[in-house]
């Protein structure tokens, strides 16, 4: 896997395009017909990708802070060749762009680079052959904190999974205050736009259902995946009106309930963000340039102590219809299988942001002093009810004094790991077709520069393996090591594609290439291990699950 400037997170594939626009003449054995208009798209390897297509309007003007509206249609035929947009978003380093954003200078000299344009409710496409069969259908939802990322970029290529005969589609969604901003205490007509990137992602699902056959997909056998942003949009998606005539079946990968806000905080961040950028009116915000409004949120972030965490869906009665933890308790989503896990080393991850890869939740960083995501008041709660010290506990069971070792371990404990574990338990209690998975895999040693921490497993390193899009064409330590370590990533990788792949299928990931996965019970806690050599273990890290056994991990926002 290339390694970045200051760690390895993922390889950056190049992308494929020829042209954009629309085309006078089908003939091509790359096109089929969607309900907007014909499509063609373009040969990558062994499958067909179709990428830009619209899903729904572009939500500018009068229907900025809307929901999705339907997609217009087309004469000719749509070039599909390219990916065509990214949704409004200052750039983060971490993140893949299809393209380069326009750079602005701040007041203080600073420069950014940002993304503008409104027209970006786009999705793309990898199948096998648009031969009308029904080949299982995997939607994935991508991260980004809901304020950053998009599904317009090749580091989430659908190519290698869709070569095991599914078709696979990528989607971008509102982020930030475009699609994530109450504005239902500003005014009582635009209630609910605080949901509106959730309901851009049902759009998208919707189309792909009214789309499916013209692709070579099955529209009654839909599963719906996503990491961070898009594990918790999962979660959301499965607390709405009958999710299952959404979608089958579900993957949450390391985003858990506890993210979705509640309608009383979603309506006082709303306030908070329209305060900061200074507007007076909804008028205000629907003149205001996409700059003007990104300089607004940024100004939000400062001066909010959650940072991105705010913005998320919320519990609004009404698409989410209760907190998604209480709503798989209570059959919410019986009938779909179920998917879920984490990354052993999660919030590590924002040690990346750092110029000495600090992590910014146990340490001073250059973000200023560690920002612990355990409240106070829920920590004492805690060891009253565990008896003990957290501290203490995890020193225990750790077997260091290291604090900053134990305080990770605590913080990915509470903000990922259980969580999940909690999810795959309360549908587990309605419906017992449930996986639960924990992705070990670290960046080896010799892959970095000396002196480089081991920062472990972080949040999202899995999703290169996933999709396969890592790069391995340098590796130090000579051709035998080069060899060795790509044999054994790529075994990885080929291994975890198999095992989504085979669930999307029948529910169960288990087949050829996939070491025996059994389901999740509260029995024998069965937890597949993804690491350089993959196995299911029995309640791993039992001691730690403990601690957090009788927590709800409900929304704290």
């Amino acid at each position: 896997m290339k390694i970045k400037s200051i760690a390895v997170i993922g390889a950056l594939v190049a992308g494929v395009g020829i042209s954009q626009g629309v085309m006078a003449s089908s003939d091509c054995a790359a096109c089929t017909k969607t309900e907007s208009g014909e499509v063609r798209g373009v040969a990558e390897g062994s499958v067909i990708s179709f990428k830009g297509i619209p899903y729904a309007a572009a939500p500018v003007g009068e229907l900025r802070f809307r929901s999705p509206q339907p997609a217009g249609k087309w004469d000719g035929v749509l070039a599909a060749d390219k990916f065509r947009s990214t949704c409004p978003q200052v750039k983060d380093p971490l993140e893949q762009y299809p393209f380069p954003g326009r750079v602005v200078r701040g007041p203080d000299g600073s420069e950014k680079e940002i993304y503008e344009s409104e027209d970006c409710l786009h999705l793309n496409v990898w199948t096998p052959a648009a031969d009308q069969k029904k080949r299982p259908i995997m939607v994935f939802l991508p991260g980004g904190a809901f304020v950053v990322g998009n599904g317009s970029s090749d580091f989430y290529n659908g190519n290698r999974l869709a070569s095991q005969d599914v078709v696979v589609v990528t989607i971008n969604y509102r982020v930030g205050l475009f699609g994530f901003m109450e504005l239902g205490a500003i005014s009582p007509e635009y209630a609910g736009s605080g949901n509106n990137g959730l309901l851009d992602q049902i759009a998208a699902i919707e189309w792909v259902k009214r789309n499916a056959a013209s692709f070579g997909g099955d529209a009654d056998n839909i599963t719906v995946f996503g990491e961070s942003a898009g594990g918790a949009s999962v979660n959301a998606l499965l607390a709405t009106k009958e999710p299952s005539k959404l979608f089958k079946r579900a993957i949450a990968q390391s985003g858990a309930g506890n993210l979705i806000h509640s309608k009383r905080f979603a309506l006082e961040a709303g306030k908070t963000i329209v305060g900061a950028g200074g507007f007076k009116s909804i008028d205000e915000l629907l003149k205001a340039t996409p700059e003007q409004l990104l300089v607004a949120q940024e100004k939000a972030f400062e001066e909010a102590a959650i940072g991105d965490l705010l913005f998320a869906p919320f519990v609004d009665g009404q698409v989410i219809i209760d907190e998604p933890n209480k709503a798989l308790s209570t059959g919410n989503a019986k009938g779909i299988d179920l998917m879920a896990g984490a990354t052993q080393n999660e919030l590590n991850y924002w040690s990346l942001y750092d110029s000495k890869l600090r992590n910014m939740f146990t340490e001073e960083t250059d973000f200023g002093p560690a920002t612990p995501p355990i409240p106070e008041k829920y920590l004492a709660s805690l060891e009253g009810r565990i008896g003990s010290k957290l501290d203490k506990r995890y020193a225990e069971i750790l077997n260091t004094d290291d604090q900053n070792i134990i305080r990770q371990a605590q913080n990915d404990d509470y903000s990922m790991i259980q969580p999940m574990r909690r999810m795959a338990e309360r549908q587990l209690s309605q419906h017992g077709n449930v996986y639960l998975y924990r992705f070990q895999w670290k960046v080896p040693t010799s892959y970095l520069p000396s002196g480089t921490p081991d920062l472990g497993a972080v949040h999202a390193l899995e999703l290169p393996f996933l999709f396969g899009t890592m790069d391995l064409a340098w590796v130090p330590g000579g051709d035998a090591v080069e060899k060795e370590q790509r044999a054994v990533d790529q075994k990885l990788s080929e291994q975890m594609i198999a095992a989504w792949t085979n669930f999307a299928k029948t529910g169960n990931p288990n087949g050829p290439n996939v070491p025996e996965w059994p389901k999740y019970d509260t029995s024998s806690r069965s937890t597949m291990v993804w690491s350089e050599a993959s196995k299911a273990e029995a309640d791993p890290e039992s001691e730690r699950r403990k601690i957090w056994a009788k927590e709800a991990f409900t929304s704290f926002l």
